[in-house]
């Protein structure tokens, strides 16, 4: 079958563009995630002392993804939309690792900043929260939604979220079972923050260090 030359130069335009509006759609999607969870720490949600509240900019992540996944299905198609949000379900963990390095360091934050009880629950949440909204808006036909890495990445964040709420000797014990589990910056962050139920005590850390040689 002979194909006219005008045809395969649609075809080739068509692939070219297509490409085009993949990346477009790839870029604002990260952009718009990044926009949203670079905000949670800035949250009142995190020195909130009555109750657990869950930051509005996860919430509007959340409806964000849902309806940037249904509007790129529509009207791009599902290998578009699964482009677009292909390795969010390792990107977004990652993002809220850095926010609890964020707060743990205190660069940026309010004077006076402390993270409560019910501030360490709501981060807890947005890791279960954000992964839930995610799997739900990749649930279509060629997502490239991988469930295993997935929970091992969320699962990761939400562990090192709970060392904020640890007090020094259950830190120090944490530490000692799962030594490999964060870098060694991460931990030494740990160990430096004033947290809910304990003090800094960096020298603590080193002192550990230096005995395990």
């Amino acid at each position: 079958i002979t194909v006219s030359r005008t045809l395969r130069d649609s075809i080739r335009n068509i692939r070219l563009h297509g490409l085009r509006l993949a990346k477009f759609c790839r870029m604002e999607v990260l952009l718009q995630t990044v926009q949203r969870m670079s905000t949670i720490y800035q949250s009142s949600s995190l020195k909130a002392k009555d109750t657990m509240r869950l930051p509005t900019s996860v919430n509007s992540l959340g409806e964000y993804l849902a309806s940037i996944s249904d509007q790129m299905r529509e009207y791009g198609g599902n290998k578009i939309a699964a482009y677009a949000l292909s390795s969010l379900e390792q990107y977004v963990p990652l993002y809220l690792m850095e926010t609890v390095r964020i707060i743990a360091v205190g660069d940026g934050l309010p004077k006076g900043f402390k993270i409560t009880l019910n501030g360490v629950e709501a981060l807890d949440r947005c890791c279960s929260v954000l992964y839930r909204d995610l799997k739900s808006a990749t649930g279509f036909e060629n997502s490239f939604w991988d469930d295993d890495i997935a929970a091992d990445a969320f699962e990761r964040s939400a562990r090192y979220v709970s060392l904020m709420e640890l007090d020094m000797d259950e830190l120090v014990s944490y530490w000692r079972n799962n030594i490999n589990e964060f870098t060694n910056d991460d931990y030494r962050i740990m160990f430096a923050m004033n947290g809910p139920r304990r003090k800094s005590d960096i020298q603590r850390y080193v002192s550990l260090k230096e005995r395990l040689g």
